[in-house]
């Protein structure tokens, strides 16, 4: 069953969906296809055919890539509200990454001749040069935490993120975060030991606390400012 048409304005009704013209939110949401997808399936492979630019209706998929040894390396969460795909929509080259659902999720599927239907509205155009100046400045961020940081400052402030909202910032903060071990892991790079140590150095800090699937931030200002460290 798909979305009503008032459930997807209040799903994608963020600051960055309301950049953009009445009549190309229209397009967007009444001639984008719903698609469904089960956990674990994928989205799009590494090296596909641009097949269109998706927003996330239901559900949590990852951008991930497989690493020269097998691991997983997952890039980032997107989450209901936030779209992908606007780079190979744009330069029509294949996909640079993986893209799959960690759970049951419903997608709204823009096609490459809609999507250039609506490159012709400059608050679009606009629109999309902004989600990828995000990912540009998000991505120099890794990199920076990558190289400057210590382990336990780069949990701390990914967990800071996610409970923002990884791909996009929500309305406001979340204290429970619904994550499990393994794709944090996966996200930082780092095994799923050395994340299980320092989590628990964290919780003993009262920043936050672990149950099975979720992590809850206790004092956002103690992670923080362990962030920082």
């Amino acid at each position: 069953m798909s979305t009503s048409h008032k459930e997807l304005l209040r799903i994608f009704g963020d600051a960055w969906f309301e950049s953009v013209e009445p009549a190309s939110q229209e397009l967007l949401l009444t001639q984008g296809r719903s698609i469904h997808v089960r956990s674990r399936e994928f989205v799009v492979r590494k090296g596909d055919t641009a097949n269109g630019l998706f927003g996330v209706v239901s559900g949590v998929l990852a951008a991930s890539s497989l690493l020269e040894d097998g691991r997983q390396m997952i890039f980032g969460l997107l989450e209901p509200g936030d779209w992908c795909g606007e780079a190979s929509s744009l330069d029509g080259l294949p996909r640079t990454h993986d893209i799959h659902a960690l759970r049951n999720s419903e997608l709204l599927h823009i096609s490459p001749p809609l999507f250039e239907r609506l490159m012709q509205d400059a608050s679009f155009v606009r629109a999309i040069a902004v989600l990828q100046t995000a990912r540009i400045r998000t991505m120099f961020g890794f990199f920076e935490d990558a190289a400057l940081r210590s382990t336990r400052a780069r949990v701390a402030r990914r967990l800071l993120r996610l409970a923002r909202g990884d791909a996009s910032a929500l309305p406001r903060s979340r204290r429970v975060i619904p994550i499990t071990h393994e794709t944090l892991s996966m996200m930082l790079g780092i095994t799923r030991q050395t994340l299980s140590l320092e989590l628990k150095a964290l919780a003993a800090t009262g920043a936050l606390s672990l149950s099975y699937g979720r992590i809850a931030i206790e004092s956002e200002q103690t992670l923080s400012a362990l962030s920082e460290v």
